[in-house]
């Protein structure tokens, strides 16, 4: 039987989904910004196609977004804040958040997805994201933010962002205001937590590190879009708050990973 591709497969359905939504020219500008990443960008992701997605644009992506905070669950804390995304990607989450929050820094490195934002943004005519083009271990800001988004980006698959764990936590604690969230999400926390890239199976220990620095509210297994047959895995969902005297929390990681609601 012929396999076609997920990303080929998304692409036809992104065709007829811009179709019907108008959305097609968007959709071809967008991917042109792809091409020209893939051309002069040493390391991306999802072979060239859409690592984040966004259902009113007809785009579907790896992680389509509504998919994604349906899962998380965590509309009522963006209500209204002034938020931080690191590793913002093409800007879909933030543009997400837009709808919802005071404002949104995107924090991102690869100049061709901050093109995709940037054109997606004008497309909704939303004024109350900001884009910056920056590594984040030197990104410095006097401004203090309510919510700190960390996608899996505490360190990253392509190397760029590898700042060690607990130095990146304090990081995201000196630029969130008292009792600020951080909405975190793992990498493989199914991993065998050897320091391997993408492994998180060490994350009971990196909850300790974090539970110094923030109350853990709550947390629960999302579940990757994709499937695992396609290489995605799901991943643990964090909602933790800044406090200047956190509460020990016990944590059992192979309990976490059966525990997929809140």
């Amino acid at each position: 039987m012929l396999r076609i591709p997920y990303t080929t497969r998304f692409r036809i359905y992104d065709f007829w989904k811009g179709l019907f939504k108008g959305t097609l020219l968007i959709q071809r500008k967008l991917r042109g910004h792809l091409r020209d990443q893939k051309k002069n960008w040493a390391k991306h992701y999802t072979h060239g196609y859409f690592y984040q997605g966004l259902e009113e644009l007809g785009i579907t992506g790896a992680k389509p977004t509504g998919f994604r905070f349906k899962q998380y669950q965590v509309d009522e804390i963006l209500e209204n804040a002034e938020v931080l995304d690191i590793g913002s990607n093409c800007g879909f989450v933030s543009i997400y958040c837009a709808k919802l929050a005071k404002s949104v820094t995107a924090i991102e490195l690869n100049p061709y997805l901050n093109r995709i934002a940037r054109d997606a943004l004008a497309f909704f005519k939303l004024s109350n994201v900001d884009v910056i083009e920056s590594d984040f271990t030197t990104y410095d800001s006097n401004k203090k933010f309510d919510v700190i988004l960390s996608f899996s980006n505490h360190h990253t698959i392509d190397g760029n962002l590898d700042m060690g764990f607990e130095a990146y936590i304090q990081k995201c604690q000196g630029l969130l205001r008292p009792n600020g969230y951080l909405l975190f999400e793992s990498h493989n926390v199914f991993g065998k937590g050897k320091g391997g890239v993408g492994d998180d199976g060490d994350m009971e220990l990196k909850i300790q590190i974090m539970n110094k620095y923030f109350n853990i509210e709550r947390y629960r297994m999302v579940r990757c879009f994709l499937g695992h047959r396609k290489g995605d895995i799901d991943k643990l969902f964090i909602v933790a708050r800044q406090s200047d005297s956190p509460s020990p929390i016990s944590f059992d990681l192979t309990q976490a990973r059966e525990k997929y609601s809140y």
